[in-house]
């Protein structure tokens, strides 16, 4: 996973120079991140109930469809999906340093924290179990052998769906409460 941690970090740099060079931070007023919708995210009631069928909704079938093109690409669909990850966090970090001064990284984090404590496990356990399933690609198990590394995959898959699960939960639960308490401190 070495090479995904310098592909975070170089794809997140990348991110931050196209959020200055190519202007996305000028149209920041208009988005997520913009002055009017953090002032509106104070004074919305939000169901955490509800958040959570949306936000499983959204996350889960995503989820499966990764891990199913992974499957057939093999360990680059983790790496261009980290790719992805640091691009668009380093531009909101910069749009959210330019709306907020120092206060946007705290906001920053706020939006990340505390679902990626699981979601970030989820991929080393994805990226463990493409490890996993090249290994035994390139050895030749018997039949009852396969049957074994199968139900491990079994587990691999389990772990990973419940680290999404538990993710979405405190995304839908949790969050809010700390993103709300943060907006007020800004």
């Amino acid at each position: 996973m070495k090479k995904g941690t310098y592909l975070f970090f170089v794809s997140f740099m990348a991110g931050v120079l196209m959020a200055n060079f190519l202007g996305i931070a000028s149209g920041r007023d208009t988005g997520a991140m913009g002055e009017y919708y953090i002032n509106r995210y104070l004074y919305t009631d939000i169901s955490g109930r509800e958040l959570f069928v949306y936000l499983f909704y959204e996350r889960v079938p995503r989820a499966f469809l990764l891990f199913l093109l992974s499957a057939g690409i093999g360990v680059w669909m983790i790496y261009g999906y980290v790719l992805y990850l640091g691009i668009t966090i380093g531009m909101l970090s910069v749009i959210s340093i330019i709306n907020y001064g120092v206060k946007g990284v705290l906001l920053m984090s706020a939006f990340l924290f505390p679902q990626w404590i699981c979601y970030i496990p989820v991929l080393f356990v994805w990226y463990g179990f493409l490890g996993e399933r090249r290994r035994v690609r390139r050895e030749l198990y018997a039949g009852d052998r396969k049957m074994g590394k199968k139900a491990e995959w079994l587990v691999f898959a389990a772990g990973g769906m419940v680290l999404l699960i538990c993710g979405i939960f405190l995304e839908s639960y949790i969050n809010p409460y700390i993103l709300r308490s943060v907006i007020r401190g800004i």
